[in-house]
């Protein structure tokens, strides 16, 4: 069968048996299910000869139908299916809705916004400056994370920004205007002339931001990772294990991608961000 129809077929099945409602409309060159006619999944196998370009094509062509199209690569999938899971469930309007204002902000430690976002984000924990959470009757439902302002000279001598790096909620819930009381509290603990935050494209269309005033910035390249097949965890290029980085500085016959591919690693790649700017009134 092949490990991509392994692949496929598990989430086809497991989408199945969720949904009741999913459709493989397409198999060549891309592999497209769609969910109940709300989100549309494209299943992109770690053996892809895909080019990063043909998928930014086809996200373009399913946005201008309006539909999102999200890419749906196998690691991901093996890595982080509850977190995948949760998006769909999200997508198809299926969570629970939470009032923001009933809830309350809270500055969390580092410990337990890297055990939320481990469990309810994609993408995981990244250390930051400032971490802040929303508790509703003493649970943690949503977590949002923040870089430390920083000057940017090339808009004034003055001029200071900030990130937006993490935002998650619990695994099942809408926090309505939850991300909103979150980006104001921040705001008004560290005054920044502008927040800016980034979209997934392979996840994305941000309009979530576009909601809260952010505005678009423009899209970044797309990023190459590599994936280590044993484990099927995903690598930045200059944040590979220690292990590998000594082993290939210690060869000098192999360039990266040739050794790394000894190494039972394989590249992949993502659709690059959305980047966008909440400008304030500092």
């Amino acid at each position: 069968m092949g490990i991509k129809r392994l692949f496929q077929e598990d989430f086809f099945l497991t989408i199945q048996k969720k949904y009741h409602a999913v459709e493989n409309i397409q198999a060549h060159p891309f592999d497209i299910v769609a969910i109940k006619g709300s989100v549309y999944i494209n299943l992109v196998p770690l053996n892809t000869l895909l080019l990063p370009q043909q998928l930014q094509s086809l996200q373009v062509a399913y946005q201008q139908q309006g539909i999102l199209l999200v890419h749906l690569w196998e690691d991901v999938w093996l890595n982080k299916r509850e977190q995948v899971l949760s998006r769909i469930h999200s997508f198809c309007g299926k969570n629970e809705s939470l009032h923001g204002r009933k809830t309350k902000v809270t500055a969390i430690a580092a410990a337990p916004a890297k055990a939320f976002l481990q469990a309810h984000h994609l993408q995981g924990y990244i250390k930051t400056k400032f971490n802040f959470g929303l508790m509703l009757n003493q649970e943690l439902v949503a977590v949002a994370c923040f870089a430390a302002a920083r000057p940017m000279k090339s808009k004034g001598n003055d001029y200071q920004s900030a990130e937006l790096v993490r935002f998650a909620t619990k695994t099942g819930y809408t926090i309505v205007g939850g991300l909103g009381k979150l980006i104001n509290h921040f705001l008004q603990q560290v005054k920044v002339n502008d927040l800016m935050t980034y979209a997934d494209r392979d996840w994305s269309l941000g309009k979530g931001y576009d909601k809260l005033g952010f505005h678009f910035s423009g899209n970044t390249d797309p990023v190459t990772f590599y994936v280590d097949t044993d484990t099927m965890q995903r690598y930045y290029a200059h944040r590979l294990p220690k292990k590998i980085v000594l082993a290939f500085d210690e060869q000098k016959v192999l360039n990266l991608d040739d050794f790394l591919i000894q190494k039972g690693f394989l590249k992949v790649f993502n659709t690059g961000n959305l980047k966008y700017h909440l400008y304030t009134n500092v």
